[in-house]
């Protein structure tokens, strides 16, 4: 009889030993590691309107699972933003402007591994006025794009300042033409896929003279879109570029030209204008 209690108290011990061992093998044991460290803001995570702030992304494989990071998902006000990471560890710092005095913005950011298990951090950054002198913008700009449907570059980096063949990398298209293959040149654009920029008309923005703070004012007072269609010569568009985390840019439409054929192919058309950014 011993014997037999001395099985069954062995036996409840390894069992306990094996509930212990699965039950630290949770979902949440097992998921990615994820930081975010800040810069530059105040109490209560407040941020003078018009000035900048950082946020440090630092996420790592659990060590655990051992399970290669996937992606970053930045969800946000506006289009959300994936990052391809596919790899062990991820370090990046983002530089953010301050929303205006009393907006908040909040950021969601989703660690996803291999496996697709994820950990998340949020961060709700507000806005504070500070009686800030007027920023003003950087030099003027020259830029220009063609029909799509053409031979030449049909989008514009306005990060880069350059323009962008059709066929290149969606993220980097600011401005990308939409006009089909032939039908005449309108110069209407949108923002590539994973862009992230968005655009506010404002025509009544006094582009010679305005500030990085009117821009930032207009833009919110507006309605943003990532698409603009049929724009005129002398409009005035406000671009919030890439989520803001580059900042404002003021455009004003020059010239559409729809029988522009520099490219002397079937699609003529070629719109020109002028932006200055932060």
């Amino acid at each position: 009889m011993k014997k037999l209690n001395l099985m069954f108290a062995l036996f409840g011990v390894l069992t306990m030993a094996m509930f212990a061992s699965c039950k630290g093998d949770t979902t949440e044991d097992l998921a990615p590691l994820l930081t975010i460290t800040t810069a530059g803001l105040g109490a209560n995570n407040t941020a003078v309107e018009g000035t900048t702030y950082t946020i440090e992304v630092i996420g790592a494989e659990n060590p655990t699972s051992g399970k290669q990071l996937k992606t970053l998902e930045i969800q946000r006000t506006g289009p959300d933003t994936t990052i391809t990471i596919n790899a062990s560890s991820y370090n990046q710092t983002f530089t953010l402007f301050a929303p205006l005095d009393g907006v908040s913005e909040t950021y969601t950011l989703i660690l996803t591994d291999k496996d697709d298990v994820t950990a998340t951090e949020t961060l709700t950054v507000t806005g504070a006025s500070g009686g800030t002198v007027p920023t003003p913008f950087g030099t003027e700009v020259v830029g220009a794009f063609f029909h799509v449907g053409g031979t030449l570059e049909g989008a514009f980096d306005l990060v880069a300042e350059a323009t962008v063949p059709a066929g290149g990398v969606e993220a980097n298209k600011d401005m990308k033409n939409i006009d089909m293959a032939g039908d005449p040149f309108r110069g209407s654009f949108t923002t590539g896929t994973g862009n992230a920029t968005e655009y506010v008309r404002a025509n009544s923005f006094d582009y010679a003279n305005g500030s990085v703070e009117d821009a930032m004012a207009a833009f919110a007072a507006g309605s943003a879109i990532t698409t603009v269609l049929n724009p005129l010569a002398n409009n005035i568009i406000i671009a919030k570029l890439r989520g803001g985390a580059d900042g404002y840019a003021v455009i004003q439409i020059t010239t559409i030209d729809p029988a522009d054929n520099t490219c002397a192919c079937g699609n003529p058309g070629k719109m020109s204008f002028n932006f200055k950014k932060q």
